[in-house]
């Protein structure tokens, strides 16, 4: 086992693995180390094989993609119980890791891209996890696999008391012009209030690049990544500019996401289908 696949998370060694259910996937955390490889490979073929992404930390011998902060994290993976594999392995199919504390002298992996400290700061009472590196297998690319995936941040979010999810978000490529319309909804609709954003370190890009009276809503959520649709349902605010990420080939926007600012039927229809209440259920914070 190299030391990059090992884990030092307290919280996989005393959680039960399993998080939800929702039709054929299974969502669970990645407990074994080959389920961890698992996970690290498919986000190689999503990041390297199929959008090009070749970062200094990727092991290409072992067609794994894992950098310093993964054996902090814990690894949500969804697993088709409907798909057999030819060495009776798991079939996974979609991966989000998950970060409830900061790693050990590395802190937050989005601080790189914003600071973070004054937002820390100024909710030093508020349990914050980032969340990352989601990727879902090609054919598997639908509402309801992105579903699964938030069933297990659910769960993961219930059993451990987060309060918050916090990351970043990615669009594909580095010209922020091709997401003008999504990335100017995010910015007329949905941006985080002073208190509970951050600024890009180094130069940020404007992501107002349309007048907000000349958005087409539909067309602009058409133009988002399931995944930062996902948020908007959750009542999730973006920092108002952009972070273009070089290694990675995209443009990053930072989600902020209290759970006590989502909206009361989509707490309690979580709650129903994964059979988990959030300690603060009912508390409601103004988005």
């Amino acid at each position: 086992m190299t030391p990059q696949l090992a884990t030092t998370t307290a919280l996989r060694a005393r959680l039960d693995p399993f998080l939800a259910r929702l039709g054929q996937f299974e969502v669970r955390l990645a407990i074994t180390d080959a389920e961890r490889h698992a996970a690290y490979r498919l986000r190689y073929e999503v990041f390297h094989r199929e959008r090009g992404v070749d970062a200094p930390w990727m092991d290409h011998a072992n067609h794994i993609e894992c950098d310093a902060f993964d054996p902090h994290c814990d690894h949500i993976i969804v697993i088709d119980s409907a798909t057999e594999t030819p060495d009776e392995s798991p079939a996974i199919v979609g991966t989000y890791r998950v970060m409830a504390n900061p790693a050990p002298g590395l802190g937050y992996y989005a601080n790189a891209e914003f600071d973070l400290d004054a937002l820390l700061q100024k909710h030093d009472d508020t349990r914050f996890c980032e969340v990352g590196r989601s990727c879902v297998a090609p054919a598997y690319r639908s509402m309801r696999t992105i579903e699964a995936l938030w069933c297990g941040l659910w769960v993961y979010a219930c059993r451990n008391s987060i309060d918050a999810f916090i990351g970043a978000a990615s669009f594909p490529g580095t010209d922020p012009k091709e997401h003008a319309l999504a990335l100017s909804f995010l910015r007329h609709h949905a941006p985080a209030k002073t208190d509970w954003t951050a600024q890009v370190r180094g130069r940020g890009v404007p992501m107002a690049m349309i007048p907000a009276a000349a958005i087409d809503r539909h067309a602009a959520l058409r133009a988002m990544p399931p995944l930062v649709r996902g948020y908007l349902r959750l009542n999730a605010r973006f920092a108002t500019e952009a972070f273009i990420d070089r290694a990675f080939g995209t443009t990053d926007v930072l989600v902020i996401a209290p759970l006590a600012a989502a909206p009361l039927p989509y707490r309690e229809r979580m709650a129903r289908v994964t059979g988990a209440r959030h300690p603060h259920q009912d508390r409601v914070l103004e988005s």
